[in-house]
């Protein structure tokens, strides 16, 4: 019997390509069909999904056995989605959709991506995401029955390798991260770096030795609000304004595991790639109370809330992480946190092998 044949939209995404560690008991599996990419585009996670077409999926439905969306519908209309719904539907395929974002992060009107919720949620055969909070909201928005299945681990490459991943405290002095970006809608840049910054001087005037370090690229897509940063970090003690291009995974991850707790700006999103690659750098995070973040890991001093709209939270909860900074064993975590992804990552490849099993009985059935 040969494996499942899945059209994962897109298949180059590291959450697509962590589906391993099936156990061998569960053979046949499932194997992913390679991606596909549009003409003009390099092939990669954020280049519009050839596959998700309504004629490539008329073309080539022997090819496969069910369509996998996590991404990349954003870009389409309603009428392209629907006629991508109508295809699966007229070849037999059914479609699993896993909802990473109820809301975008790289919107700020949400009303087209509410839409395209809707017909997904209607169509789709199989719905998962990540968390039960997650799930709880889907069900009570569409009445739709979920299976949560965690994220996988994201930390990938010679990153993944003791040796070469620094440990925060060689110096005396904690260092705080928030990373900006290119100011994508789903970030705050100003009220968070404001706020950080208030936060550290509260915390240094209670004799903690601590700073920040504010990341930002070049190129944003809020100039003005870029301009607002640099002046804010430029008056302010303690707190550094590093500029730099997007970094490669590796320089990524050696430079967040570096640090004593990473902030996230977030003015709103669901779930975060941010605290999964955090959690395998054994990094606290700081999140603000949102979305749906805060339910991905509930071990002690992995992911801290506060107020986004307190500075006195955010100093509560920078205080609260570094106070444990002394005691802290990062290389000890890292290993026990790499065991348990292995774990996981067998049970979230079967869980993902008996939704699709599901989804082709389902489909199966309405054929009959």
């Amino acid at each position: 019997m040969r494996p499942i044949r899945v059209v994962h939209v897109p298949t180059k995404h590291l959450y697509v390509e962590h589906l391993s560690g099936l156990d061998p008991t569960d053979a046949p599996g499932f194997a992913s069909l390679e991606d596909v990419s549009p003409a003009g585009f390099a092939p990669g996670p954020w280049s519009p999904p050839a596959t998700l077409d309504p004629a490539w999926i008329s073309d080539n439905a022997s090819r496969f056995d069910l369509m996998h969306v996590h991404f990349g519908f954003e870009s389409f209309s309603l009428p392209h989605l629907i006629a991508c719904c109508d295809a699966l539907d007229a070849a037999g395929r059914p479609l699993v959709y896993t909802v990473h974002d109820l809301e975008n992060p790289q919107l700020i009107d949400q009303t087209h991506h509410e839409q395209q919720l809707d017909v997904l949620m209607a169509r789709a055969t199989e719905i998962t995401t990540l968390t039960a909070s997650a799930a709880r909201e889907i069900t009570s928005r569409w009445g739709r029955r979920v299976t949560v299945i965690k994220h996988p681990h994201l930390l990938t490459g010679s990153a993944t390798e003791p040796e070469s991943i620094p440990e925060p405290g060689a110096t005396p002095i904690a260092v705080i991260g928030m990373h900006l970006g290119d100011l994508r809608p789903g970030t705050d840049p100003l009220l968070f770096t404001s706020n950080l910054i208030d936060a550290i001087r509260s915390v240094r005037r209670e004799g903690f030795l601590v700073e920040a370090e504010i990341h930002i690229r070049p190129e944003v897509r809020d100039e003005p609000a870029r301009r607002a940063v640099e002046e804010l970090c430029r008056r302010a003690d303690g707190v550094r304004l590093l500029e730099h291009a997007r970094s490669s995974d590796s320089d990524l991850s050696g430079s967040v595991a570096a640090l004593d707790a990473c902030v996230l700006p977030y003015r709103h999103g669901t779930h975060s790639g941010w605290i999964e690659l955090c959690f395998d750098l054994a990094v606290p995070v700081l999140a603000p109370v949102g979305g749906h973040w805060l339910d991905q890991h509930h071990e002690p001093g992995a992911v801290t809330a506060f107020d986004p709209g307190s500075v006195e939270s955010l100093a509560a909860a920078i205080t609260a992480t570094i106070t444990d900074r002394a005691g802290e064993d990062r290389y000890s975590l890292r290993m026990r946190r790499r065991r348990q992804r292995q774990q996981q990552g067998r049970v979230i490849a079967r869980t993902h092998l008996d939704v699709y099993r599901s989804a082709l009985d389902r489909a199966a059935a309405v054929t009959r």
